[in-house]
This record gives C-alpha cells, structure tokens and sequence, in this order.
C-alpha cells in the first residue's frame, strides 16, 4: 500500500514538473546526435542516390550491408539489420539475458563513459529539484542542485562500481558452475532452467544494488551528507528495514517501463516505414518513448524520494 501511494504522488510531482522532462529529452537528444550524425553521414555516402535506397526501402538490403560492413570502421561497424524495427530491443534483449559481451567500437565506449558521467551529473539536479517541498523546476535550481552534489555523485557511483565488480566476478564463477553441470547433463532442459534462474538472481541482485543507491543519492541531497560510505550504507539498512515497500515501489516503476517499451515495440511495428512521412513518424514514436523512458526514470527518483520522506 505504502508503495503504491507513493508512486501515485511521484506521478503527480513529475507531471506538474513536466519542463524537466522534456529538458532531459534535449540534452539526450544533442548528446546522441554526436553518434548520429557520422553514422548519416557514412551511410549517405554509401547509398547515395543509387538503387540501394530503393531497395532499402523494401526490405533490407543484406548485400550492399555486407560490402559497407567489410568497409567500415568505428561507429559504422555497428549498423546492422538488428537496428531496425523491434530488432534493437529485442537484439538488447537477448544480449541481456544471456550476459553477452560484444565487441564495441572505442567510440561506443568512450561515449558510454561520457553519458554515465552526465547521467550522474544530471541526477543531481533532478533530485535536487523535485526534492523541494513545492517542487518546482527552473534552469537556475537545476544546476545549482547539479553542481552541488556532483562530487559526491561521483563518490557514489565509483562505490556503486565496486559492488557491481563484485557481483560480476560472481556472475562469472556462477556461471562456470552451470557450464559445467550443461557439460554433465543428459538433457538440454535442466541447464537452460539452471541458467535461467541463475541470470535471474544475478539481475535481481544487480536491481537490488541499483535501488540501495538510488537511495544513498536522494539521503545526500535531503540531509546534505558528505560521508559517501556512511550514507550508502544507512540506505542500505533503509532498503532492508522495508524490503517490501522499496522493492514494490522500484519493481512497479520498472513493469511500467516494460509495459511502455513492449508498446513502443508494437507501434514501430505496425507503423510502415515506406516513406519519409513514416519514417518522421517512426521517429516521433522513438523520442516519445526515450522522452517516456527519461519520465520513467525522473517518476522513480520522484516516488521513491516521496517514500523516504514518509517513512522516515
């Protein structure tokens, strides 16, 4: 119950602070556009004003992919068919449930530290402006609140990350166990369930790490703490003395995220993409659900913040 009243007024606080979301969207927006934009620029390159355009348009041109693919380097290698469609959520998917490890291109990785660092930035602000007993967003709060807490954001990422190396270097061990109880087995069913619950409980663990730090972000900005192992674990006893009303909270949140995405994978896929209108809409479809995904993510910084408040 405790759960479910506070994201009802998390809601609520997100959608009188709507402003905030949608700056979010713009820095997403300009920060991606610095990948998007030499992928556009090698892929018109490539296509120019030749028949793979048309036949693109079609169905997907596997040939001409082949020849770009062997000719690439950097960002270009990371086009592929599993881009378009349902194919990059289902392609993340896949690669999540099975822990894959994918050879990157350098750029996607220094691009992936780049945006951590400004997601941990961001976070400051947001917390800090929605942490307000009248919250209300403005440019001036947001960065002040940003600039404060970015140190100590920082802090707690880099000890977030020694958990999250703990746990992997778990993972790894864990799943040589089931690696070799698959080599034993004389059946395929009971290795993939042993897998199965395996990537489970790894998942759940890694959320659960998630949320206890969620938590150590919003006590720093609400009592000021500069001691970053001390407020992590006073919000790690905050999480255990009520499992029930944090895990409910963070676990409602993310089935919403589920619902939206499996939503957005439902409308890219009735959508034709035959056309430069469609394509624009299929666009349109896309922001609207990183614009959801970004509310999503202020909505659960918002109820969870609201929950600490009650129950504290």
């Amino acid at each position: 119950m405790k759960a479910i009243l506070n994201f009802v007024k998390g809601f609520h606080i997100i959608r009188k602070n709507f402003r905030l979301v949608l700056f979010l969207l713009v820095i997403n927006l300009l920060f991606s556009l610095f990948l998007a934009v030499p992928m556009y620029t090698s892929l018109e390159e490539s296509i120019g004003l030749s028949e793979v355009g048309d036949r693109m348009v079609k169905g997907f041109d596997y040939i001409w992919w082949e020849e770009f693919r062997d000719q690439s380097k950097g960002i270009e290698k990371s086009f592929s068919p599993s881009i378009l469609g349902k194919g990059a959520v289902l392609d993340n998917f896949v690669h999540l449930i099975h822990f894959g490890e994918t050879s990157l291109p350098r750029v996607f990785l220094v691009f992936g530290a780049l945006y951590i660092l400004l997601h941990t930035f961001l976070s400051g602000g947001i917390i800090s402006v929605i942490g307000k007993n009248n919250p209300v967003f403005s440019m001036t709060g947001f960065f002040s609140g940003a600039g404060k807490f970015a140190s100590r954001f920082f802090l707690l990422m880099v000890v977030s990350w020694i958990f999250f190396f703990l746990v992997i270097s778990f993972k790894d061990f864990l799943f040589t166990l089931v690696n070799s109880a698959s080599n034993t087995a004389r059946s395929e069913i009971f290795p993939f369930y042993l897998s199965l619950i395996s990537s489970i409980f790894v998942y759940v663990v890694f959320l659960f790490i998630q949320m206890v730090f969620d938590y150590a972000r919003i006590k720093t900005v609400i009592t000021d703490s500069r001691n970053v192992l001390q407020t992590t674990k006073d919000a790690f006893v905050f999480v255990c003395k009520n499992f029930g009303s944090t895990m409910g909270l963070f676990y409602l949140l993310l089935l919403t995220n589920l619902v939206l995405t499996t939503v957005c994978i439902l409308l890219k896929e009735i959508i034709p993409q035959t056309s430069a209108l469609f394509a624009i809409v299929i666009f349109l479809v896309q922001q609207m659900f990183i614009g959801s995904f970004i509310w999503i993510r202020c909505w659960l910084y918002s109820s969870q913040l609201e929950l600490y408040k009650y129950l504290k």
